[in-house]
């Protein structure tokens, strides 16, 4: 039967994609046989693979799913070392453990089991396609399914079609603000969502949400960071209530909106030296997406606007910690001279 490959960087997808398989090939738990597969001291895969051929005297043919749960072999972090050469004669034609594996593995693709679903489940890490093993799957034309995070307006349809499943409404706002509380991330999505459907109401305000659905820190951080640069002061003021009731002190905040106001910086002074999206990607180290949104979010300032904001934000840092001012209103006072004072500057020219 099928041979399927599952992996990827959004572990709640990888998990609902393999239980959805395994109930669109009526395989019940009964039938099914996990076996842990990360460990290479631990694990072997010729005995795992004669799992699939074992048929009980009662099943009456019925499906069966034999799941390699995180197989070290498709992992780009595992290393296999050469055995150490002894003084003991090998046969020349003696295969090391490796393509042993390997030879065993397609023997079993050439002539899968009858009844029996075999999955490489990789709940943990994404699949290495360089690995010889992820190659042999896809010679023989194995499922490879690849969960990736989702781009922004995936998640939204996403989102959309899973509270449509439970005749979930929100207005426009509760909707973006259920989007910045999870912030793309399905598992935090799917927790929103169990204490929206125990809320009872099938149609929520952003009041609602608000009261439902946690944020988490740093995502909130992101948020201030994002409205800071487009001079949205009540969304700044917001995410920065938001932090105080998560129990980040000032000072924290100072520094995770300098660290965020540095990496737009660095991102604005390349491109304005002419440097693409890509190359700025690879010279930062960094993802390319998150390059892209930084250039769209500073796209109304100058590299020089944020150095000069990196510096003024420095010196509010080193008031709080030498105790002038006030670190509260020392910082207060930042943000609103640094929004509402461009908006100004803007509207006098």
């Amino acid at each position: 039967m099928s041979v399927y490959l599952i992996s990827g960087k959004d572990g709640y997808r990888i998990r609902e994609c393999l239980q959805s398989l395994l109930r669109q090939n009526g395989i019940e738990k009964e039938n099914t046989v996990i076996i842990d597969a990360s460990s290479a001291k631990n694990f072997d895969l010729e005995g795992a693979l004669m799992q699939c051929y074992g048929n009980s005297l009662f099943d009456d043919g019925q499906a069966k799913a034999v799941i390699l749960q995180n197989p070290f072999f498709l992992s780009a972090s595992q290393r296999e070392t050469k055995p150490k050469k002894t003084a003991a004669k090998k046969k020349k034609d003696q295969p090391d453990e490796k393509d042993h594996r390997n030879d065993i593995l397609e023997q079993y693709l050439r002539s899968p089991g009858s009844n029996t679903h075999l999955f490489f489940y990789c709940a943990d890490f994404e699949a290495d396609s360089r690995r010889k093993e992820y190659k042999l799957l896809a010679a023989y034309n194995a499922q490879i399914l690849k969960m990736d995070k989702m781009k922004s307006w995936e998640f939204a349809n996403y989102a959309d079609r899973k509270l449509n499943e439970h005749g979930i409404s929100m207005n426009r706002d509760a909707k973006e603000e259920l989007m910045r509380r999870v912030n793309g991330d399905t598992s935090l999505f799917h927790k929103a969502l169990e204490k929206i459907l125990l809320y009872g109401s099938k149609s929520l305000t952003r009041e609602d949400i608000r009261g439902l659905v946690s944020l988490n820190p740093e995502v909130n951080v992101f948020y201030m960071s994002n409205a800071f640069v487009k001079h949205d002061l009540a969304g700044v003021l917001q995410a920065k209530e938001d932090m105080l009731r998560a129990g980040y002190d000032i000072t924290a905040m100072v520094a995770m909106l300098g660290t965020r106001l540095r990496a737009f910086y660095l991102t604005k002074q390349l491109y304005e030296e002419g440097l693409s999206p890509s190359q700025i990607t690879t010279r930062l180290h960094a993802n390319e997406y998150a390059i892209k949104m930084n250039i769209e979010n500073t796209a109304g300032l100058r590299a020089s606007d944020l150095l000069r904001y990196l510096n003024e934000l420095a010196e509010v840092d080193q008031n709080i910690k030498a105790g002038i001012n006030g670190g509260a209103d020392s910082f207060d006072t930042f943000l609103l001279r640094s929004t509402q004072g461009y908006a100004g500057n803007q509207r006098a020219l």
